[in-house]
């Protein structure tokens, strides 16, 4: 292998990079740092890409998704249709899904989503967030990923990430299988496959642990193999190797399935109680989400809200609630009754799962009494203020780059 250098992608935010570095240079690659505000041309004389985890941007308006939107991503992209393997671990995996790389539908559109981590039992949910822990998965021999060494066994590895749940465009489920895209799988220390808690650590469609796109080059993997003990994961990198070393003929394939886009309808305001909080201090979340969108070529001024819509008996008292701060740190947050602006755009986006509610009502109930609570949904609106001679038409486009809600585990209302 004449040229062996890896370009490991670093954003603000991204970490594992020793890790990585150590894995690599075990299984004889050269390393090469490169950052996001790196010019682009660099990547070219690279033979592949690790995309590193972390928490890039720190995962501010969904993870990954404003990392999916930079430059250097484009570049990846266009490396990756000459063949060239992208790994993405944790984070990177996130980024490549938002991206579209993976799983390669056609012009990148998204038909995945890495979203909360549920933890099932017999369909009952026992745990739901952040979760850190060894693992064991298994590869999918009839995968033809480059990142599967064909006589693999169960690899041992650990896993540290909230939002690490594989879900699929239901469409595409029959695709995904048909074609072995999920290329490594949760299972036990046995290879066995079970779907409940621990073994799925997070309810992943097909206990996935790591899925690729169909030409088999770019994989999005959530566990961390570069952290694995004494190179117990290195057969990752090692095929990533032959893959490279094989110098076979490559013809790049794409799915061909026409992905949702962002269908935004009216939210209906109903007699449930809804609440809007802001922040005092300045909102660093939508102050990197203005500068991405500035970047794509808008002109705009972005606001959020934390949106909480509230059903209740009767009798059911605010106050109360508002009292737990469990809606809102009263030190930093403020109850909004803030009016749009004349000529702005507002966007409520829910995730279809919505866990957070769901743990929400939950605390209310039980740790403050609050009985007479029945339901609540936690979503964000996004104020988008718009300087365009076509606002709607740009708003539409702003919509439809993802940076607000990704389609397959998240529904956007206009508010």
């Amino acid at each position: 292998m004449k040229n062996n250098s890896i370009a490991y992608i670093q954003f603000p935010g991204s970490n594992t990079e020793n890790e990585t570095i150590n894995s690599l240079k075990r299984c004889g690659f050269n390393p090469k740092p490169h950052f996001w505000n790196d010019p682009p041309s660099l990547l070219e004389d690279c033979v592949g890409y690790i995309i590193l985890g972390g928490f890039s941007f720190e995962d501010r308006s969904r993870s990954g998704i404003i990392a999916s939107l930079d430059p250097v991503v484009n570049k990846i992209k266009e490396q990756a249709l000459f063949g060239k393997p992208v790994l993405g671990i944790c984070n990177g995996a996130q980024i490549l899904v938002e991206s579209g790389m993976v799983p390669g539908n056609e012009d990148f559109n998204t038909v995945l989503a890495l979203t909360d981590n549920r933890r099932l039992v017999k369909e009952q949910i026992v745990g739901t967030g952040y979760y850190n822990t060894w693992c064991h998965i298994k590869p999918n021999t009839a995968s033809n990923s480059a990142f599967i060494k064909k006589n693999g066994g169960v690899l041992r590895v650990p896993i540290a990430h909230a939002e690490g749940r594989f879900v699929v465009d239901k469409n595409i489920e029959g695709l995904v299988n048909e074609k072995n895209l999920i290329t490594y799988q949760y299972c036990n220390h046995d290879g066995e496959v079970l779907k409940d808690f621990p073994t799925n650590p997070n309810s992943s469609f097909k206990n996935a642990a790591a899925i690729s796109n169909l030409s088999g080059n770019v994989m999005a993997m959530m566990p961390h193999p570069e952290r694995s003990l004494s190179g117990e994961a290195d057969d990752i990198f090692e095929s990533m190797k032959d893959y490279i070393r094989s110098d076979s003929h490559f013809s790049y394939q794409s799915l061909r399935y026409s992905a949702k886009k962002i269908k935004v309808k009216p939210f209906k305001h109903s007699n449930k109680t809804e609440v809007m909080v802001s922040t005092i201090i300045a909102d660093n979340e939508a102050i990197s989400v203005e500068r991405c969108i500035k970047k794509l070529g808008f002109d705009v001024k972005i606001k959020k809200y934390v949106h909480y819509e509230i059903s209740a008996q009767e009798d059911f008292d605010l106050a109360a609630v508002l009292k737990t701060d469990v809606l809102f740190n009263p030190s930093k947050e403020y109850i909004s009754t803030t009016k749009k602006n004349k000529g702005g755009f507002r966007f409520l986006v829910r995730n279809l799962d919505d866990i957070h509610g769901q743990s929400i009502l939950q605390t209310l109930q039980q740790r403050f009494g609050l009985k007479d609570l029945q339901h609540i949904s936690k979503g964000f609106v996004w104020e988008i203020n718009i300087n365009s001679n076509s606002p709607k038409k740009d708003v539409d486009l702003i919509l439809n780059s993802h940076i607000f809600s990704n389609p397959v585990s998240q529904v956007c209302h206009e508010y």
